[in-house]
């Protein structure tokens, strides 16, 4: 194997750590980002092992090398390749090793990515309120299936009555997709009021699992009592996967006429946009979605709010001025 510290036992070390699941899952982070890390890391060991290079510890300059490839080689997005900055330092600290991704050959290769690519990543289609009427309106007329059958109007209404169910709850409640995938039939409450009260256990922004609960309109919860048909408390509301999540949503907006461009982050995007519209301030609007940081939120929601900027106020006090006093 050679000496402790050679290249050959370092990648070793990669390679076992990353099908060791304790060594990454007993650290402060959700199952999806797990996943996610898993899957990034080895992908960079797999790198490594091919130019025979150590990938623990990894050498800056190899990381940089590693992301550069994958930027100008295979086109991935600077998002992507900060999570695989992420994975590998997060590896590394599990390990007690220094971070190398914080030398400046790293970071500066992410922000020439980022220069190159440009800041503003593509983002989903917000799912507004129009468009949930439009989806309303359409979900439950037949489609054609993959087989090129066209669906029965009771598999229709049934599927529809899904999709319906679906959108409008991540809307009501600005869920992320692994959040509604996670969703059981006992996280859901109905109050007297026909509202309801929606528990979300653990998400992105809440590792330690400390819980929030969501207001969820009695048209949502009418569209869930649809679907339940006696289904018992334990089991999974929509027994879909991130994936399937957002591919019914990407359909249901094109079977409504809406076109490309939504996923299932557009029910979240799109609920933002409409408490913005209404005039929310930012930080309900963090509250509502969960959010930690403002950056986002305001990012989705900067169409709505250009109206209500410095800018935007000095025209309105203009305009206001020169208005002919009126008198009783």
């Amino acid at each position: 194997m050679g000496p402790p510290g050679s290249s050959v036992e370092a990648v070793l070390l990669a390679e076992s750590d990353t099908h060791n699941p304790n060594g990454l899952s007993r650290h402060e982070v959700t199952h999806n980002t797990i996943r996610c890390y898993r899957s990034q890391w080895r992908s960079f060991v797999a790198w490594a092992t091919a130019r025979s290079i150590p990938a623990v510890p990894a050498q800056p300059e190899h990381i940089a090398a590693y992301l550069a490839e994958r930027f100008e080689q295979h086109g991935h997005k600077p998002a992507t390749l900060r999570v695989a900055a992420a994975a590998i330092a997060y590896v590394h600290s599990s390990c007690g090793l220094p971070n190398p991704c914080n030398h400046q050959d790293v970071k500066r290769t992410l922000r020439g990515a980022t220069r190159v690519a440009g800041k503003a990543q593509k983002q989903a289609k917000g799912l507004t309120a129009d468009a949930l009427d439009a989806i309303e309106a359409t979900a439950c007329r037949p489609r054609l299936g993959k087989n090129g059958r066209r669906e029965s109007a009771h598999a229709a209404a049934r599927r529809g009555s899904v999709d319906i169910a679906l959108v409008r709850l991540m809307r009501d409640a600005l869920l992320r997709v692994s959040e509604c995938a996670a969703l059981t039939w006992s996280d859901i409450e109905t109050v007297p009021d026909g509202s309801g009260r929606l528990l979300i256990r653990r998400s992105k922004t809440d590792p330690d699992g400390e819980g929030a609960v969501l207001f969820v309109s009695p048209q949502t919860m009418a569209a869930l009592a649809s679907i339940r048909n006696g289904a018992p408390a334990e089991l999974r509301v929509f027994a879909l996967s991130p994936n399937q999540i957002s591919l019914r949503i990407k359909k249901a907006a094109v079977a409504a006429g809406l076109g490309d461009g939504f996923s299932g982050h557009s029910p979240r995007v799109g609920m933002a946009q409409d408490l913005a519209r209404i005039g929310v301030e930012l930080p309900s609007l963090m509250t509502a979605g969960r959010w930690r940081s403002p950056t986002m939120p305001a990012h989705y929601t900067r169409n709505e709010t250009a109206d209500r900027g410095a800018v935007a106020q000095f025209y309105n006090h203009l305009r206001s001025s020169r208005e002919p006093s009126r008198t009783a």
